[in-house]
């Protein structure tokens, strides 16, 4: 086994152990008596990634609970609370804390952040448990049904969102306030890039090389604007990047300074994460939707899953 295996295998058996000690506060001797439920948890106690990696866990979980028919609850309370801006549709998913007991016989804990190896349903098809206390980031969808194509996966991830989630009107008065006119919109990944964003990377640029890839950019824009008749959004992880090519192509903002929903400075309102689903929608609502990678730039999911919510057109831009 590499050193790096086992950092990773050391590092996951710590995560769970974290985890087990947190739910044993939970204890109880009582044994659920209710149908079999899914719980998945965002509470802080260890990372969970961004929105998009969040939504991954919930929708591949909740297409779970639908497939054994179980129960399914969202536990959504770290950084701020999901329903602060997406409420209840159809299905009833909020959850108490004092309601998640744990039951060493009847409950069992699911630790799958970044396990792009596993396969959920089988695990949990597998298990005696009544109660699953779920920790995930990842689209399972394509493991459940490996002979299904793009376009259907795509269509039940949206209708799994839809059945879930609804917007709270302080989140759709917010969205109705920005734009009435189409638009398209095109997204950008730095991360630490340009030194403005915090994250899990730490790759600063040198300047020369912030500004030859900003050079990069501005010419994949250029082609993006000339080829549209609609007014554009620009989309990013560094204000840096947003504001200097505000001032040199015709290209508009949303108010606001990028924010990672992990809250690495430990500082966080719920103005700076309402930034976050304002992008995440104004994107899904555009008539195209382009992702820019070029050079040492990051991949992102977030216009991507923006564009399947939408159900609009996605293209990714590279070198």
């Amino acid at each position: 086994m590499s050193v790096k295996h086992f950092k990773k295998k050391l590092s996951i058996i710590l995560k769970k152990a974290k985890l087990l000690s947190y739910h044993s506060k939970q204890f109880s001797f009582k044994t659920y008596k209710g149908k079999k439920r899914i719980i998945i948890c965002f509470n802080g106690v260890l990372p969970h990634g961004g929105l998009v990696d969040r939504l991954k866990g919930i929708l591949s979980f909740y297409e779970i609970s639908k497939i054994l028919d179980y129960d399914f609850f969202i536990q959504f309370n770290n950084p701020f609370p999901l329903d602060a801006f997406l409420e209840p549709n159809l299905v009833p998913w909020r959850i108490d804390e004092a309601a998640i007991k744990y039951n060493p016989i009847g409950t069992k804990l699911i630790y799958a952040v970044n396990n792009f190896d596993a396969n959920p349903l089988e695990e949990i098809k597998k298990a005696r448990a009544h109660t699953f206390i779920v920790y995930a980031n990842i689209d399972y969808l394509k493991i459940f049904y490996p002979k299904k194509n793009v376009e259907v996966l795509e269509t039940k991830w949206r209708l799994n969102f839809n059945e879930l989630f609804n917007k709270t009107i302080h989140l759709k008065t917010k969205l109705n306030n920005i734009e009435k006119d189409k638009y398209i919109s095109f997204h950008t990944r730095f991360t630490s890039l340009m030194g403005d964003f915090k994250d899990t990377t730490k790759l600063v640029l040198l300047d020369d090389e912030k500004e030859a890839l900003c050079l990069k950019l501005q010419k994949k824009i250029k082609t993006i604007l000339s080829i549209n008749n609609h007014k554009c959004y620009a989309f990013s992880d560094s204000i840096n990047f947003l504001n200097k090519i505000k001032q040199k192509e015709t290209v508009n903002l949303v108010e606001g300074s990028p924010f990672h929903m992990d809250n690495f400075t430990k500082e966080s309102t719920l103005d700076a994460h309402l930034k976050t689903l304002i992008d995440f929608f104004m994107i899904a609502n555009s008539e195209v939707v382009y992702f820019i990678k070029i050079d040492k730039m990051y991949h992102s999911s977030f216009s991507k899953y923006a564009a399947i919510i939408g159900d609009k057109p996605f293209k990714m831009i590279t070198d």
